[in-house]
């Protein structure tokens, strides 16, 4: 008997060590981000698939909301600072944007990031406003930016209105006295993890987050006592996040209404297209008191049972689970964990997108954490949903609403017989734009800032290697201190030293003969035509220019000389 207790005791003491073992064990994920982006097994089968292309430029004729404000505001400002007060500059209130730092983070580059240097990332959150012949963009929840300093990259999600779609972007060499170039991202790598092709952010309390005291703690420390990084307060409330989380949720259901309008409605859907925007109308005119239960509402309903997939339309999962790295390293739990994992230093893993290799190598995030997992679908909408409505209604600023009051006596009945006798090809199987069907319904030819493309130059893809200077060393100064701002700038006007090849490029800026008298430094500092002498002078490359100038007079000389000297100013 004796003997017999010793084994069970033995026996049990095994069981529960080995319970120890399975629960203090992190599973981790084995998704490889170089395998799931050569995966070609996704199902592309309903009109949204057909009409939005999942290829990595844009659609011809269309770019994205990043590009736009590039191209209008004369190119790509740097540092970070500028750019991100070039966004707040296009809010009619001039109010910082939404920001929060991440200095431990899940993405391509988390191994670039860490307390000193967190990822900054950053959401535009405001909406334009209309004026006489003129509409305002509206990029709350439709911009995103995400910048690793060590990494000399920011990521850019912003979406294209025409193509109804988000772009992925990298501004890629983005640092002092480098040449920035702005590309189109491999769309296959960015969706292993933003699977709904939209944006995705943790969920509550966020702790990764800046907005948490002891991170944005650790981060001050980092950076001796510092109060701010890249322009942005360190020390954030909990409200950051969670209003950055909720923008996410805005943009994420921005594809989904793009689906319920051509997928829900299907190819001959005009009726129920135009029926689901009288409905947004009458939605956002007055959600409160807006009838589910309408006549109209059944009529939608009817209509959508005809067409809508069998398997519904489902809504990504844009939430990650909550992720929480200063409790990784804490209690008997993360002593174990770092037994069976390695810590990642940092300047590991990919120093940009592309290096999906040096991604791989480092260690992998348990499976319910990690964004490469498939994540279920948030939810599932049937043909029983209206979903479609209050999705369109989002398209709408509240601008966009007092605009249509003001052409029918702001009585909503008016504005939905405006709606009834729009053209039927109209509500044709194509994405929904919401300039489009403003003009339509104002009946007339407003302006906008956001959708025509032909003073744009054309779009790059990344991986296209930069211009390798040496048949023509004359083109070196023009690298340094010129082709920050006009080599690859999205407005077509000022990108005059485009070129694949060397010869393509002297060719193009001979072609310029202006630049003879922007470099003429000599003859016009000082004078009323100053401001058109270049680089700039709040510019990274008028600095480093002025400093070379002083070293060698001819510097400038030189330059001009490989302009011919046609013309005045």
């Amino acid at each position: 008997m004796r003997i017999t207790k010793k084994i069970g005791l033995s026996l049990m003491v095994s069981i529960i060590a080995l319970a120890m073992v399975l629960w203090l064990k992190p599973q981790h994920s084995d998704a490889e981000i170089s395998q799931l982006a050569a995966s070609t097994t996704s199902k592309k089968s309903g009109l949204y698939d057909q009409l939005v292309p999942a290829s990595d430029l844009p659609p011809a004729g269309t770019r994205s909301l990043f590009d736009h404000l590039m191209a209008q505001n004369d190119g790509l400002p740097y540092p970070f600072e500028k750019l991100v007060k070039l966004i707040q500059d296009q809010d009619p209130k001039a109010e910082d944007p939404i920001s929060v730092m991440i200095p431990h983070g899940r993405s391509l580059l988390k191994a670039q990031a860490n307390e000193q240097h967190p990822r900054v990332l950053i959401a535009a959150d405001f909406q334009g406003e209309n004026k006489a012949n003129s509409l305002g963009a509206t990029p709350r929840g439709q911009l995103f930016l995400g910048f690793v300093e060590q990494a000399n990259e920011i990521e850019v999600l912003s979406f294209n209105e025409a193509a109804g779609r988000f772009e992925f972007q990298l501004v890629q060499n983005y640092c002092k006295g480098c040449v920035p170039r702005i590309v189109y991202a491999r769309r296959a790598i960015c969706t292993t993890c933003h699977q709904g092709g939209g944006p995705i952010f943790p969920q509550r309390p966020w702790n990764e987050t800046n907005g948490q005291a002891e991170i944005a703690a650790s981060i001050q420390s980092a950076r001796s006592g510092d109060l701010h990084y890249m322009g942005r307060t360190i020390k954030q409330p909990l409200s950051s996040p969670e209003r950055f989380d909720q923008l996410t949720d805005l943009g994420n259901f921005f594809n989904v209404t793009q689906k319920l309008w051509l997928d829900g409605c299907g190819v001959r859907g005009n009726d129920c297209r135009r029926l689901m925007l009288k409905l947004a109308l009458r939605y956002a005119d007055s959600p409160g008191s807006f009838d589910e239960n309408s006549v109209d509402a059944k009529q939608l309903l009817k209509l959508q049972a005809q067409t809508f997939p069998t398997q519904g339309i489902s809504v990504p999962e844009s939430d990650l689970f909550n992720r929480d790295p200063m409790a990784e390293k804490q209690g008997l739990k993360g002593w174990w964990r770092s037994l069976w994992t390695r810590d990642i230093k940092f300047g590991e893993g990919a120093k940009n997108n592309e290096d999906l290799a040096a991604f791989d190598q480092l260690p992998k995030l348990p499976v319910r954490l990690d964004p490469l997992t498939l994540r279920p679908p948030k939810q599932v909408i049937t043909s029983q949903d209206l979903a479609g409505v209050y999705g369109l209604a989002s398209y709408f600023s509240e601008a966009d609403l007092a605009s249509l009051g003001a052409v029918t006596g702001f009585n909503v009945a008016t504005l939905e017989r405006k709606v009834d006798a729009l053209p039927n090809a109209l509500f044709d199987a194509k994405p929904f734009v919401r300039v489009n069907m403003m003009r339509a319904l104002l009946n007339q030819p407003s302006t906008y800032c956001c959708l025509d493309t032909s003073e744009m130059s054309p779009p790059v893809a990344t991986g296209v290697p930069p211009l390798a200077i040496k048949k023509h060393p004359a083109l070196k100064p023009y690298e340094e201190y010129c082709f920050a701002c006009h080599r690859g700038n999205p407005a077509k006007r000022l990108n005059f030293m485009a070129g694949a090849t060397e010869d393509e490029v002297l060719a193009n800026i001979q072609n310029k003969v202006e630049i003879r008298e922007a470099l003429d430094w000599s003859r016009y500092a000082g004078t009323e035509k100053a401001s058109k002498l270049m680089p700039p002078e709040d510019s990274v490359q008028y600095q480093a220019m002025k400093e070379a100038v002083a070293k060698d007079a001819a510097v400038l000389t030189r330059m001009r000389d490989v302009v011919p000297n046609l013309f005045g100013f």
